[in-house]
């Protein structure tokens, strides 16, 4: 019989709060996606009738290329890049590149979101003072529509319309009702398990509201990251661990079919912990037995994302400056995936360019056929 102790079956019991209600806020992103066509990849030569299984398959993904220096590399063509999917190189069906030419025709959204779950009050205060002086640069005239939002106890909240004012999106944001963290749960790996589930689900919220918006979206998240609980594995049982994984597959597809790339951006300072941790769970997770809470780490779903993870110190406004430059750059990549030989199938994706000292950055994989696991019906 397996024994587990007093503390062991609290901190399971902390975790089943986590993928009871959790779950239901990731699957709205899912549910996002079925209800609003116009934020499905973009459609790619119409395929005839009888392949129309192979069409289901197209995946677009979008390639951001840069040289040694950081900066985004324009004038590519098809030929020089080959998607390897599995390690097999795929053939093409359709290649755009996006500009600051392009940005007018089909603008890219971009959301700011401060992160009021994890994050002290005093910290909270400097993000805000950085923003105002993101928004407030050549004279408020943002290059793309812009919405900011954020995460909080009281629940996620997004302001309901983007615009190019970033004097007036400033005006707006300081006179919405911010709900601070106050410290009123559990602490310890209790809140810890709390955060966590605020975190996902309510990241989760604002994600399914990008995915109603056609083209691509950025969501710059200003924040160290939610708990990762890296022990909790030592206590997790299989249905926590069918949770992990099912988030996880959600997350990875959802974000790409609504064309969303993650955004960590970090403000570390010298006495906090490792911020580079999350590096070790960046591996794709192919089946539920191998998932683990840190995978779900917000650092680890932005690289997967085809993001970045920014961690420059206190310049969120720098860091803010970096992240926006992917909207109007890069390139859309199409092909026509495998349909997958089971439910779950993880295939890892990587771009190569046919360029010296360039560096591709993409979603990470996807999963084909995605099915709940341990979900009865």
């Amino acid at each position: 019989m397996h024994l587990i102790s007093r503390c062991s079956r609290g901190r399971s019991a902390a975790l089943a709060f986590i993928f009871g209600a959790g779950l239901q806020c990731l699957a709205s992103l899912a549910c996002a996606q079925d209800q609003n066509p116009a934020i499905q990849p973009r459609p790619v030569q119409a395929a005839p009738s009888d392949t129309s299984a192979a069409s289901s398959n197209q995946i677009t993904i979008h390639v951001a290329v840069t040289d040694k220096l950081g900066h985004h590399v324009d004038g590519l063509q098809a030929s020089d890049f080959t998607v390897l999917d599995n390690k097999d190189p795929q053939k093409l069906i359709s290649f755009r590149a996006s500009s600051d030419r392009t940005a007018s025709a089909e603008p890219v959204h971009v959301f700011i979101v401060l992160d009021m779950i994890n994050t002290d009050f005093s910290e909270v205060a400097w993000e805000r003072q950085q923003l105002d002086e993101f928004l407030k640069q050549d004279n408020g005239k943002l290059a793309n529509p812009t919405s900011v939002a954020f995460l909080a106890d009281g629940g996620a909240q997004m302001q309901k319309q983007a615009t190019l004012d970033g004097k007036a999106l400033l005006a707006a944001f300081d006179k919405s009702q911010t709900t601070l963290r106050t410290i009123t749960r559990g602490a310890g790996f209790y809140g810890a398990a709390e955060r966590l589930e605020m975190s996902l689900g309510q990241l989760s919220q604002l994600a399914a509201i990008g995915a109603s918006l056609p083209g691509r979206k950025l969501f710059l998240v200003i924040s160290g990251g939610w708990p990762m609980l890296p022990r909790a594995g030592e206590q997790e049982d299989e249905k926590q661990g069918n949770w992990v994984f099912n988030s996880i597959v959600q997350l990875t597809n959802g974000l790409r079919e609504s064309q969303i790339t993650l955004f960590c951006l970090d403000p570390f300072e010298l006495g906090r912990s490792n911020p580079f941790y999350y590096q070790g769970y960046l591996k794709g997770v192919a089946l539920a037995k191998q998932a683990q809470y840190p995978n779900l780490a917000l650092q680890v779903l932005a690289e997967h994302s085809g993001g970045e993870v920014l961690i420059k110190g206190k310049d969120i406004t720098g860091d803010l400056n970096i992240a926006v430059r992917d909207a109007n750059a890069g390139y859309d990549l199409t092909f026509a995936a495998a349909p997958g030989d089971r439910p779950n199938e993880y295939h890892a994706l990587q771009v190569q360019v046919d360029k010296p000292d360039v560096k591709a950055r993409t979603v990470s994989g996807y999963y084909a056929r995605p099915q709940p696991v341990g979900v009865k019906h």
